[in-house]
């Protein structure tokens, strides 16, 4: 008797082969300068339907929201607000064959928290020696990416407390680090210091002085020199964000700093992520930056044409870039969907994957960086630069042991939000024939139908997994007899107008009211999305045979989605999965009967996806 689960062997070494290729082409060729990819720095490119930070950007600048705010506490004793909302996706695209209602799927963002996040300089930092960009000349020798990094800190802190004073409600007091400290003395420890190297005005240069001010001698930034005037604590006053975005900007340009300033503000977004982890920052210590030899007009030129210019974020930009930051767990998903394939079986997903870790593997035991970043982006340009954001702030490796451990996140607002496909419940179901439906296409019509409706109700499912997404993004093998279906993927199986669209996302209001926000709508081309190369027989790579065998991965990914699939129990046809030892429903009860006649089915313990 064939296998339920486990692919035959010749699928296996298929989708073995493919990968191999396809992971082993992302490497750069041999001698190329260990240089950052250009994709790294185009965040724009996640802001594909990004809400505004509490719609900030829906309603004039001095109109109050009244934002319906939840306090959270932690187990370690911290308190964060998180604004209710939710998304709204829309089911089907005829409504007059079945006007099935658009679904809306609860979500909580973070608002505001209580602590802070500390940040180290160290000589042992990642990118401690920045590696410059490809594509990209006339940047500085040199690494600012500290002092940048804290410029970004405070603009998104200014921005964001010139959002919340608009929240009904909310009070906020803002201010730099330490306004009144004292001017540098001889005596005084620093860990590096750095010079504006222009002309400033003495607020600008008292800005810079104090967001590098530091709280301890491992992140303290002297400038110098000292400004030449300083005013009296009454007269001091925080720039606002757009005034210190300018500050930036100028900083920037005049040291030739636009790629490590978009650098730093990838770094910068992971600030909520880190929130609560105990663990600071630990960036490079500053080193002076080396301008680049003026060009001659010949390279002029040809810089001008075929050198599009490193793109600065806008401060009307900063709200959308805040959304994302504030949803930690959407930021973890997409950078796991770099890995997703919507073609892959979940019984595939060790052929796949496996592949993919083999050629990373000698990237990482070498911390190559460049080479790595440049693996990742091309086969997912659109996340470059959550990558590059992920390597700075030393969270990198973490992503990828998940990942390679068989854990997954999943959140399908951040999916919808930068345009990833980052499930196999995204897309669309196709039409059943009548006496069988795909498993791939049963999970996204149990999905669709058991989902809540823009109304707020769930139906009579709203207690059952399927009203939640899988967490695992792996697809179901095998075809479901149509009469041992659930009673909703019977009627759906042969509407062949169902889907899962975006459609916007509504910010909850005191007393029920809602702000509808339908995102930025910024489309930026990064290239094919995901893959990027072309496949060809000289990328291949010498792989380990025992590395590649390895079956884990499978066994998780389909554990976790059968565990999903079937959330009240297995028909009797498919007693072979449920006793396979990857599933072994079995051997967790010998005295619980799990087979079922028709769709009448026991509820299992398991490891549902929900």
């Amino acid at each position: 008797m064939d296998d339920p689960l486990r692919p035959n062997k010749a699928d296996f070494e298929r989708v073995l082969h493919q990968s191999s290729q396809l992971w082993s082409s992302y490497l750069c060729p041999p001698d190329t300068p260990p240089l950052l990819p250009r994709e790294c720095l185009n965040l724009k490119g996640l802001l594909q339907r990004t809400p505004s930070f509490l719609g900030c950007n829906l309603l004039p600048e001095d109109t109050p929201i009244s934002l319906n705010l939840l306090e959270k506490g932690s187990q370690a004793g911290q308190y964060a607000l998180f604004s209710s909302c939710r998304s709204i996706w829309r089911t089907s695209t005829n409504l007059q064959k079945c006007p099935s209602p658009p679904k809306a799927m609860p979500a909580q963002l973070v608002a505001a928290v209580q602590s802070s996040l500390t940040v180290h300089l160290s000589d042992s930092a990642p990118l401690t020696q920045w590696p410059g960009t490809q594509g990209a000349s006339g940047q500085a020798q040199g690494n600012y990416t500290a002092v940048v990094f804290l410029a970004w800190a405070y603009i998104l802190s200014a921005r964001w407390a010139e959002i919340m004073e608009r929240v009904t409600g909310c009070t906020v007091q803002f201010s730099t680090s330490d306004e009144n400290q004292s001017d540098m003395q001889p005596n005084d420890q620093y860990a590096a210091a750095i010079e504006l190297g222009y002309d400033a005005h003495p607020d600008e240069a008292r800005w810079w002085r104090s967001i590098l001010s530091g709280s301890d001698n491992t992140s303290r930034i002297a400038l110098t020199p000292q400004p030449s005037s300083v005013p009296a604590p009454d007269q001091l006053q925080p720039p606002s964000s757009h005034t210190a975005l300018e500050y930036l900007t100028r900083f920037s340009t005049h040291h030739h700093l636009h790629a490590q300033t978009a650098a730093a503000l990838a770094a910068a977004l992971y600030i909520p992520f880190l929130q609560g982890k105990g663990k600071p920052i630990t960036l490079p210590i500053p080193k002076q930056p080396i301008p680049p030899p003026l060009p001659t007009p010949a390279q002029a030129r040809a810089q001008a044409s075929n050198e599009p210019p490193i793109p600065t974020p806008t401060h009307t930009l900063l709200p959308y870039f805040m959304t994302l930051s504030t949803n930690p767990w959407g930021i973890r998903s997409l950078l796991h969907s770099t890995f997703f394939s919507p073609e892959i079986e979940c019984n595939l997903v060790s052929a796949w994957l496996n592949p993919a870790f083999a050629v990373m593997h000698p990237l990482l035991q070498a911390n190559d960086m460049p080479a790595l970043l440049t693996l990742l982006a091309r086969r997912a340009p659109r996340l470059g630069g959550l990558w590059l954001g992920a390597f700075i702030v030393g969270i990198a490796s973490s992503i990828l042991r998940d990942v390679r451990n068989g854990m997954v996140a999943l959140e399908l607002n951040a999916a919808a939000w930068a345009g990833r496909e980052a499930s196999f419940i995204m897309l669309k179901p196709e039409v059943s024939d009548g006496v069988a439906i795909r498993r791939e296409d049963e999970g996204r019509l149990l999905f669709l139908t058991s989902s809540s409706s823009e109304g707020g109700g769930g139906g009579g499912e709203e207690g059952w997994g399927w009203s939640r997404a899988p967490v695992y993004p792996w697809k179901p093998l095998g075809v479901t007899a149509l009469d041992e279906a659930e009673l909703q993927v019977r009627l759906h199986a042969s509407c062949g107008c169902h889907c899962l669209e975006y459609r916007g996302w509504r910010w909850g209001l005191v007393g029920g009211g809602e702000l509808e926000d339908v995102g930025v709508g910024v489309v930026v081309d990064c290239g094919d999305e995901p893959g990027g190369r072309d496949v060809r027989e000289e990328g291949s790579f010498v792989l380990d045979s025992e590395i590649l065998a390895s079956e884990v991965l499978t066994e998780v990914a389909t554990r976790g989605i059968f565990g999903w699939l079937r959330a009240r129990g297995y028909p009797a046809s498919e007693r072979a999965i449920y006793q396979h030892e990857w599933v072994d429903l079995a051997s967790e009860d010998e005295d619980e009967e799990h087979e079922v006649e028709g769709v009448e089915s026991s509820t299992i313990d398991g490891s549902t996806g929900s």
